[in-house]
């Protein structure tokens, strides 16, 4: 049956918003008071999730923060005690939409912002920066796709098609969903030189807040968007930046969706994004919680490149430090768009970062584990020889 309404949301900033993550508590401590006013005063929820044993907790007055939040996270008990605290309020007078993070309060404060993907982003920061001390424990932001049995973990700035290859992987027979955005990698206190057991990456997320215009090269995505929580896509023809004509479209080439008689197009506007239940997808028995780490695979997009090249260890550390990417459409401020910049690690979403504990973590999952890691452009090849390529790498992986 056809979908006539979608369950959509327009944020007023339909992008992050500019932010300190290190506002120190003198000044943290008034913003969040005149926070705190704003949420007695228009009724808030108070919601508690469990990030791989790190309880975060979510204070908002905004109900589309809190439905996201609901059902993006495994619910953690109401008697636990929050580990890390969000408050996101809007409403709250004379001052502009921003964020902020106190390290020394394990705090984040959203204000006048209903954009989902950030908030979602800085709970996997506090949790990545709760983890890494106290439970030895590597925050990736990556896919996980397992394949026959054995799991590839992708790494790649936004918009380079990390979604899109886990998505392919998933789609076959023997391929599995773990996740399309971020792991865990929790490594033992005392490693051995020559470990037995392999390294485990898992899923902090239930579901998958997903770029939607992932629908244009996977055009079954849209009943599967349909039935999901949506934001920020786009519902009437005029505000298209990309019709052509009286009912072309310049990014497909074909004819507008709108002019087809359907109520709203997934991939004209950038940032916009649907919030799907993994299981929704294709059933339960094609979604696992953790995949062990067989693979590595780095993505980058450019057209000059060899389409696929073996990285040492000392090679994968120094790009994946580097992190030199080139802004995409969705990815950043659209003055930034086509621009080259650094994202280290390929995570933009650490709070606290630790390049030296990234280092070592790495190299420990390189040398100790002896992963094997790749990098593949997609800006020289298809979607499909690029996925050709991580199973055949996979299969070699004895």
């Amino acid at each position: 049956m056809a979908v006539t309404e979608l369950n959509n949301y327009t944020t007023q900033s339909r992008a992050r918003v500019k932010g300190n993550k290190r506002t120190p508590a003198s000044e943290f401590q008034p913003l969040l008071a005149k926070a705190k006013e704003a949420l007695s005063s228009s009724g808030s929820s108070s919601l508690k999730a469990n990030l791989n044993g790190v309880i975060v907790e979510l204070n908002t007055n905004s109900r589309h923060q809190a439905e996201f939040w609901s059902d993006n996270w495994w619910r953690a008990d109401d008697s636990a005690r929050p580990q890390a605290r969000i408050y996101s309020a809007i409403g709250v007078q004379r001052i502009e939409p921003s964020a902020y993070y106190c390290p020394e309060l394990r705090t984040a404060l959203f204000v006048n912002t209903e954009y989902y993907g950030q908030c979602k982003s800085w709970a996997l920061g506090i949790a990545a920066a709760i983890l890494e001390r106290k439970s030895n424990t590597l925050s990736i932001h990556g896919a996980t796709a397992l394949y026959k049995g054995k799991g590839v973990v992708i790494i790649a700035p936004t918009g380079t098609g990390k979604t899109t290859q886990s998505f392919r992987i998933f789609m076959n027979d023997d391929g599995k969903i773990c996740g399309d955005d971020w792991a865990y990698v929790r490594f033992p206190i005392q490693a051995s030189q020559e470990p037995t057991e392999p390294l485990v990456a898992r899923q902090p997320e239930k579901a998958l807040y997903m770029r939607s215009e992932s629908q244009k090269e996977q055009g079954w995505l849209r009943g599967v968007f349909d039935r999901s929580m949506s934001e920020n896509v786009t519902m009437k023809k005029e505000d298209c930046e990309y019709t052509e004509g009286m009912e072309g479209c310049s990014l497909t080439h074909g004819r507008c969706v709108f002019n087809e008689g359907k109520g709203w197009c997934y991939y004209s506007f950038g940032n916009s994004r649907v919030l799907v239940n993994r299981e929704a997808i294709l059933g339960p028995h094609k979604v696992v919680d953790e995949v062990p780490i067989n693979l590595v695979v780095l993505l980058r997009r450019d057209d000059h490149s060899p389409p696929e090249v073996k990285l040492t260890p000392d090679q994968a550390i120094g790009v994946l430090q580097k992190g030199e990417y080139m802004v995409l459409p969705g990815a950043g401020p659209k003055e930034k768009w086509g621009t080259m910049s650094y994202e280290p690690w390929y995570n933009p979403y650490l709070l606290e970062p630790d390049d030296s504990r990234q280092a070592g973590f790495f190299r420990a999952m390189f040398e100790n584990w002896k992963v094997p890691c790749i990098i593949l452009n997609t800006g020289v090849e298809g979607i499909q020889r690029s996925h050709e390529r991580i199973v055949a790498a996979l299969e070699a992986n004895s």
